[in-house]
């Protein structure tokens, strides 16, 4: 009863089984709801149809198309990541500051306006897509350290001039070195958005195939239990890639106590 209590009081601990517990419980009760008590007569397939649907589209190359997916995935987040990190670590010097912040308001710029020139710009396939994942990430990415890097207490800059350091040095140690564990953090977190953009952008150029090509041709076809199917793939590969990136950024020192 005291654990019970507990699970229904504003802002109380409850250890960590506790709530695999429920989570594990709660997840039980949705699928057994979906899998029975889903109506006939609705557009909503049930448990059992989108189970059969992933089923037969994994003996059709489904693996080929998530590997296609995360090959793009993987190469735009590295290209973006390292291209934000130059500009963000690039506005504590004062003449890049201006530029720095500039390209955090073109976050709010929709990408689309741009796809025609990109393509001509790319030739379409592969590198246009890579192209608007690494411009549409880059915004967001950009922000996201911009606003780690000003939230840098100012006493830490001070204690390492007060022992002699370089501003290099400091910038360096203080800037890049000690808050590496954020990085990680941003892109966990801004990753989703990138699993958003990717159906748009494989759905620009089909040739390359991926997950966001597929869900393309299920949903124009009306296959709504393959659409669910596919849905649920992405968001397990999400969940596997936040919880990985979750493990990383554990890792550090500072964040050793992080459930």
């Amino acid at each position: 009863m005291k654990t019970v209590k507990k699970l229904f009081t504003p802002l109380e601990e409850v250890s960590r089984n506790v709530m695999l517990s429920v989570g594990s419980t709660q997840l039980a009760i949705l699928l057994f709801a979906w899998m029975f008590f889903v109506p006939k007569q609705s557009f909503v397939p049930n448990l059992g149809e989108v189970l059969g649907a992933w089923v037969e589209m994994w003996k059709g190359g489904l693996f080929w198309h998530i590997t296609s997916s995360l090959g793009l995935c993987g190469i735009a987040t590295l290209i973006s990541i390292v291209l934000s990190s130059l500009v963000a670590y690039a506005t504590r010097l004062p003449f890049f500051k201006p530029l720095g912040y500039l390209i955090t308001k073109l976050r709010y710029n929709p990408i689309q306006g741009f796809t025609l020139f990109l393509a001509l710009q790319t030739g379409g396939g592969r590198p246009l897509q890579i192209t608007l994942l690494v411009v549409f990430m880059s915004f967001y990415f950009v922000s996201a350290l911009i606003s780690i890097l000003d939230d840098i207490p100012e006493e830490d800059i001070i204690r390492r001039r007060a022992e002699r350091m370089s501003e290099w040095r400091i910038l360096w140690e203080v800037i890049i070195l000690d808050r590496l564990d954020y990085l990680i953090e941003v892109i966990r977190l801004n990753l989703s958005m990138t699993f958003m953009m990717i159906v748009s952008v494989e759905a620009m150029d089909k040739s390359q195939g991926g997950i966001g090509a597929l869900m393309v041709d299920t949903t124009r076809g009306l296959n709504f239990p393959k659409v669910f199917a596919l849905e649920l793939t992405i968001l397990v590969i999400g969940i596997i890639l936040d919880e990985s990136l979750k493990s990383i950024y554990k890792q550090f020192p500072a964040n050793k106590k992080i459930r």
